[in-house]
């Protein structure tokens, strides 16, 4: 390689360390904010529309994309709600935003947002014409990212005349799905300041703390929470409950983290083994922040990258983890088990074209690789091209002879190709390794029920549903 394409390659793979320790790096953020004050048959807001103006401003600001409701109906709400869903759906590290400022109640526990036009004749009409924030916590759980934070200015009094016996304010829930936090404007069963100025009391000091840069949500919430009770002289003080128990800056990090640490291998080398101690406890997110750690200390530690990828992966964040294993190969070209598992990740995201290629150079890295040879056969054997897979399993075998899930997935490709005697030789070897391999007895099953043996089609499948199968 000439001097000018060894000059690029550097260039490349720096410009791809700075961009993977920037706060932006893949980051997606995405926000809906609801503002109702203009009620139909209900007592108006001053300041709800106002509060969702500016809040879209500030977290437009810190590189949110905003989806904003005003005076909204409950049909209006709900698709809001399920777009947000869909948005943070596309990647697992996404974060989301929920703001909602107007009338709210709680009702046996149950709290709910009120539309503009609600016509709500009784508690009773509450579950079919407002709109239950368990429902709105329950469709953001199911996009499978990593932070949803659910923020409600809503605890106002009750505004219905037909039960004067509902309780103050929203309840604080019990529990809430994982990766979430929902900080109310105020207390469980308490009112809250519809303020005198353009905002509410909470949503100023709110707003007034994401446009502190540098702020990780703890600090967020602490700051705001502190800023209302000292405002309010103690008579509102808001609530927060936590299911999220990682890092998160909603917008961005201290410059420390990214730029003011003194190259130092042997504390890289401290956080790098504290981060191994939490992967092996499946302790992800504290893992990917010891990793992050080593890397501050240490920017060429192609070794912690590896590792943070491996995590990420593990959570199911695929593009970052590709990202990380992409620098470690970069900071070292011969790290085939970072090709291997960077190779996995492309596999897991359906790009088997990449994946194979991934496990070809960790192969060519090393010869002796079983696993590099499985992955590679998988991915062939997704791609319909049995013959290969085939092939790349019985390496795999030959490297390791007692590796169950190569003559598994061998017989697989066996039973694809219509050859049922061959399948079953290799899944009852499976078998032999691993006695208590639920899903090679299953697979045998198939294979003896495509030979119409179904004596031993049903006692295979009455082993595997013993061994857990379902």
């Amino acid at each position: 390689m000439n001097l000018m394409g060894v000059f690029l390659k550097k260039a490349i793979l720096l410009l791809l360390i700075v961009l993977i320790n920037s706060a932006a790096f893949t980051q997606q953020k995405h926000a809906l904010v609801i503002g109702n004050s203009n009620y139909t048959g209900i007592s108006r807001l001053t300041n709800p529309v106002n509060d969702a103006n500016d809040m879209e401003a500030v977290l437009k600001d810190m590189g949110f994309s905003v989806t904003k409701v005003l005076d909204g109906s409950r049909q209006s709400m709900e698709n809001a709600v399920v777009q947000l869903k869909n948005q943070l759906s596309r990647s697992t590290g996404s974060y989301g935003f929920f703001f909602y400022a107007g009338h709210g109640v709680q009702s046996s526990g149950e709290n709910y947002l009120i539309p503009v036009d609600a016509n709500i004749p009784s508690e009773n009409a509450l579950r079919d014409r407002a709109v239950a924030l368990n429902w709105i916590m329950a469709e953001l759980n199911d996009a499978g990212n990593e932070l949803n934070f659910i923020v409600l200015d809503s605890c106002r009094d009750n505004p219905f005349s037909w039960n004067r016996n509902l309780s103050r304010g929203l309840a604080v829930v019990s529990r809430a799905p994982p990766g979430s936090i929902i900080f109310y404007a105020t207390s469980d069963g308490r009112p809250a300041s519809d303020g005198t100025g353009r905002n509410g009391l909470f949503t100023t000091q709110l707003l007034n703390n994401l446009k502190t840069q540098g702020l990780e949500i703890t600090e967020l919430i602490r700051n705001t929470g502190n800023a209302v009770r000292q405002s309010s002289g103690g008579t509102q003080i808001p609530a927060v409950y936590n299911q999220f128990f990682g890092m998160a800056y909603l917008g961005t990090r201290p410059v420390s983290d990214s730029s003011s640490a003194a190259h130092n291998p042997e504390l890289a080398k401290t956080h790098f083994d504290r981060g191994e101690i939490f992967r092996n406890r499946s302790e992800w997110d504290a893992a990917i922040r010891e990793y992050t750690e080593a890397i501050r200390f240490d920017i060429n530690y192609p070794e912690a990258y590896n590792m943070r990828g491996l995590s990420y992966r593990s959570k199911g964040d695929h593009d970052r983890a590709i990202a990380d294993f992409s620098v470690a190969i970069g900071l070292n070209p011969n790290y085939s088990w970072a090709y291997r598992l960077r190779g996995n990740s492309h596999q897991n995201k359906g790009d088997f074209d990449r994946a194979i290629a991934d496990q070809s150079e960790a192969i060519r890295i090393n010869s002796n690789s079983h696993l590099a040879f499985y992955n590679r056969g998988n991915a062939y054997r997704a791609k319909g091209d049995l013959d290969r897979a085939i092939a790349d399993y019985t390496v795999a075998i030959m490297l390791n002879p007692e590796y169950s899930l190569a003559y598994n997935n061998r017989g697989l490709s066996y039973s694809d190709k219509g050859d049922n005697d061959r399948a079953i030789a290799d899944y009852t070897a499976a078998i032999r390794i691993n006695p208590n391999y639920a899903l090679a007895y299953n697979n045998r099953g198939h294979a003896y029920q495509a030979k119409r043996d179904t004596a031993r089609a049903n006692a295979d499948f009455a082993r595997a549903r013993e061994l857990g199968y379902r």
